[in-house]
């Protein structure tokens, strides 16, 4: 057993009191004849004993009492060989994972907190004995695990590590920590994280197995920081093309107990300045600023926020692109055969588009092609007055929508509605409930007269005063399908009837969206092609659909693996982050073709993916929880790892003695002070209980 306070030994001398008082008491008094004593006399000699003993027993209480307490302030520790490890003389395996996220680049009252954790990693090595090894490993950017090092090359290690801002991988590599000394031949096993607590880190941390293992959680300290941090870019519309100009949102956050004034947040958006905001954030609030832009060209248009002015520099850089195609490319499957009866208005509407509008490019098909169409070539797919969609089809379109293409179904008259179900389960859109009023009978059962105007796919479309009703010509529905919308997920409905039967819903699915229509595209369901509304109406949502794979924001956040699909050549395509060229992993999925990449080095810039004939931009970015700086501690990140015996470490609460002790204790061996502080406690309850219980005073 030894000790992590040994100077608190002295207050073992306390011990010496109660014997020096009993010693004290022991004084023979002078004798003094005293006739009305003499009853005294009769005292037995038993009695007298029993006093004595009584006292022997409580002065031996006290004193163990006494030596639990100065123990207790000398903190001891049991070696491994007695706390469960083998043997105290056995080498041990001590892995340290280093936190090297820009939060440990904040400066507290002892310098820089990194430097602070690599001097803390540098006390394990001094605290370990000379066969002892080591294992290193960062919390950000690339890896740098290798086998076991002696003190040395530990050393050097530790040195050369730096603040990388790059993606967080904590979970992953202490998983492979754990993995790695667990399979190493030592008896003595010891992990040690040295953070400063950042509680969006150390959340990450599953169950994980620790089998004697001791674990152990270094906290460098929390450093209070004005921190002005860009926490969402959106835009009113992802329908984006050339001199179109859109909104684009961008929120920012005070994340921090103190208020931001005096700072300024600018937007650069194709090298160009954007426009530039004053900034004032009360703590803890969020505010949103917009600026509008335009894009110059088609293809990747690249933009940048930067936030000025407040505490914390490394994150006040945000990335973002916006893709802006140069054409929609649009599947159109319909019935191969037709009746001379049947006039479908999606071909009239397509043609005119075609005509008037660049953006939209169609092809139309029968079902057939669901076959042996690769659909990453397409930004939407209409299904238009389909008897029955191919089930072979079903989960090559789940995919293409989850994987960011549009779906627009419009029901036919004929149509299976078994059929139908089964394909609408596969988004979970929903359900048809049945049909409702009579084909072709030109009788009005309802009117479509609300429209969900603040969709994005109608954004600009009608020009009102702010408090003027929206109003437009309705039209009437003669037969349709009843909708019975459901299931989870974000969901809208478009167009609704006066009866409040859904005329329109849109699902969102993954990356990309499903549009339902309650009736289809010829006369025998209602006049809507007649009506003034009709052309814009289908033609905002045909484009709206097709703008959710190469229309919006390509993002990718640091910290996740790096993974693409879309249409590129697999064989040349290759990934190029500022002078580096890299050959990715492709697989070819319904979807087209799938790149991916680890990213573990990868830092906030740009990421360009290029076949030679295609190339497509992104953006890559910290996540927001990076730049939140509450701590967690050691209750909640128990609670976190399943109640693992995690040995806590305020490295600003001792001074530097003592914190050695501490490292010293907690990663080789076991605190024992609770047992003797609950020692202590049942000697002086038994010394109480002795003093009220034990009459030895009593004449027999």
């Amino acid at each position: 057993m030894s000790f992590l306070n040994p100077l608190f030994l002295f207050a073992l001398v306390a011990v010496g009191l109660p014997l020096l008082i009993h010693l004290l008491n022991l004084r023979r008094p002078q004798k003094v004849s005293f006739s009305t004593l003499a009853f005294f006399r009769e005292l037995k000699n038993t009695t007298i004993k029993r006093i004595r003993i009584k006292r022997y027993l409580l002065l031996i209480l006290r004193l163990l009492a006494i030596t639990c307490l100065a123990l207790v302030l000398a903190r001891p520790f049991l070696p491994p060989a007695l706390s469960g490890g083998g043997s105290a003389q056995a080498p041990a395996l001590n892995a340290v994972l280093l936190d090297n996220s820009i939060s440990m680049s904040r400066i507290g009252s002892q310098g820089p907190l990194f430097d602070q954790a690599k001097e803390l990693s540098l006390k394990i090595s001094e605290s370990a004995k000379d066969e002892d090894r080591f294992m290193f490993q960062v919390t950000n950017g690339e890896s740098p695990l290798s086998n076991i090092l002696n003190a040395a090359n530990f050393n050097r290690s530790v040195n050369e590590s730096e603040i990388e801002p790059a993606g967080n991988y904590i979970s992953n590599r202490l998983g492979a920590l754990l993995e790695a000394i667990q399979e190493a031949p030592y008896q003595v096993k010891n992990v040690f994280i040295i953070t400063d607590g950042q509680q969006s880190q150390l959340h990450k941390l599953e169950e994980l197995d620790m089998e004697d293992i001791s674990f152990s959680v270094i906290d460098v300290g929390e450093v209070e920081v004005q921190n002005t941090v860009v926490t969402a870019v959106t835009a009113n519309t992802n329908m984006f093309g050339v001199n179109i100009p859109f909104t684009l949102n961008v929120e920012l956050a005070n994340e921090s107990d103190v208020a931001a004034a005096n700072q300024f947040v600018s937007l650069e958006f194709e090298d160009e300045n954007a426009g530039q905001y004053s900034v004032s954030l009360q703590a803890n609030e969020r505010k949103t600023f917009s600026f509008e832009v335009s894009p110059s060209q088609t293809g990747s248009a690249k933009g940048k926020i930067v936030v000025e002015g407040d505490e914390f520099q490394p994150d006040n850089e945000h990335y973002f692109t916006v893709q802006v195609p140069e054409k929609r490319n649009i599947l159109w499957v319909s019935e191969e055969e037709s009746s001379p009866e049947f006039i479908s208005y999606t071909g009239a509407m397509l043609r005119a588009a075609g005509e008037n509008d660049a953006q939209l490019n169609y092809r139309q098909e029968s079902t057939d092609i669901l076959e042996t169409v690769n659909l990453s070539g397409f930004d939407a797919v209409l299904l238009d007055g389909l008897e029955s969609i191919p089930e072979y089809s079903f989960s090559a379109l789940q995919d293409f929508a989850q994987n960011g293409g549009g779906i627009l179904f419009f029901p036919s008259e004929q149509g299976e509605l078994g059929n139908y179900n089964a394909f609408l389960s596969e988004f979970n859109v929903g359900r048809f409930g049945g049909l409702q009023g009579e084909y072709a009978s030109f009788q009005s059962i309802a009117r479509a007269d609300e429209i969900l105007e603040d969709h994005p796919a109608f954004s600009g479309l009608f020009e009102r005063e702010q408090d003027e009703e929206l109003r437009f010509s309705t039209p009437d529905i003669y037969y349709y399908y009843k909708l019975l919308t459901g299931g989870s997920g974000t969901s809208f409905d478009l167009l609704t009837m006066n009866n409040g039967d859904v005329a329109v819903h849109e699902k969102r699915v993954g990356q990309g969206t499903i549009l339902v229509s309650a009736f289809g595209n010829d006369p025998g369901w209602s006049n809507f092609a007649v009506k003034p509304l009709f052309a814009p109406f289908y033609y905002r949502m045909l484009l709206y659909s097709a703008s959710s794979d190469e229309g919006g924001f390509a993002d990718h956040q640091l910290g996740n693996a790096f993974s693409w699909q879309g249409n590129i050549d697999a064989e040349n395509a290759v990934i190029e982050t500022g002078n580096d060229v890299i050959k990715p992993t492709t697989d070819v999925v319904p979807a087209g073709i799938r790149v991916r990449y680890p990213a573990t080095e990868w830092t906030p810039g740009w990421v360009t993916l290029t076949d030679e004939n295609r190339t497509f931009v992104l953006s890559a970015n910290l996540p927001f929880e990076e730049s939140v700086f509450s701590e967690t501690d050691e209750d909640r990140l128990e609670a976190v790892m399943d109640d693992a015996d995690i040995n806590w470490i305020n490295a600003t609460d001792i001074d530097e003695e003592n914190l050695a002790g501490e490292i010293m204790a907690s990663g080789f061996g076991k605190e024992i002070w609770s047992w003797f502080m609950l020692a202590g406690l049942l000697l002086l309850i038994a010394e109480t209980m002795v003093s009220m219980w034990y009459k030895a005073e009593t004449v027999s």
